[in-house]
């Protein structure tokens, strides 16, 4: 099995030579850097997740499992940041691909970084895997909370893996399962350079 430590300066490293992109209304996480587990099959990103504001003290989030991933695979846990933490969350979908889901402060510890929030997708086989989150489908829920808008997920986990986000991948050929980590497209990049410092604060006050 292959393990790959991942913090946030093998991110920045990764987009270093991207070009500036013009502000975009939205945070778009691409899930192509392996932290533990075994290389997926198919081609990179395996997974964008797109997060944005649709009114007052809610996001939209979609994950799509992106056609290039090797038939077979499928995903099954998304975790989280959220700076600030706010009160009174909830998240409201119509999915049976969706099974579970759970909100508190570093309160979800994997990959050694600490979460602030996960969602956990169908991993039944049964009717052939109907419900499972296959390459070339999407799933889309809201997150609410007061003040809460799509930069508060521009946010580095806790602990020694420092990333804003893991994604939850099985079914690798051979019985392989992987975790992945995102690399942001330049606006969520200026978004999350601009949060360190508050990140910073954040470790320091835990």
């Amino acid at each position: 099995m292959k393990t790959t430590t991942t913090t946030i300066a093998l991110v920045l490293g990764m987009v270093a030579a991207v070009a500036p992109a013009t502000t975009k209304a939205a945070i778009q996480y691409d899930f192509s850097i392996l932290v533990t587990g075994d290389p997926p099959q198919g081609t990179s990103p395996f997974a964008t997740l797109i997060i944005q504001d649709a009114g007052t003290d809610t996001v939209d989030m979609t994950l799509t499992h992106n056609a290039g991933s090797a038939s077979g695979q499928f995903l099954t846990k998304l975790l989280l940041n959220i700076e600030p933490f706010p009160s009174g969350l909830n998240l409201t979908h119509s999915s049976s691909k969706i099974t579970g889901f759970g909100f508190g402060l570093d309160a979800f510890n994997d990959a050694s970084g600490r979460f602030d929030m996960f969602v956990d997708f169908e991993t039944s086989n049964r009717n052939g895997g109907a419900d499972r989150l296959k390459p070339g489908e999407s799933v889309t829920w809201q997150v609410s909370a007061p003040g809460l808008d799509e930069n508060d997920f521009v946010a580095l986990s806790q602990g020694n893996l420092n990333v804003p986000a893991l994604l939850h991948l099985q079914g690798i050929p051979g019985g392989g399962s992987a975790k992945l980590a995102p690399v942001p497209e330049p606006a969520s990049l200026l978004a999350l350079l601009a949060g360190v410092g508050a990140v910073a604060a954040r470790r320091r006050k835990r």
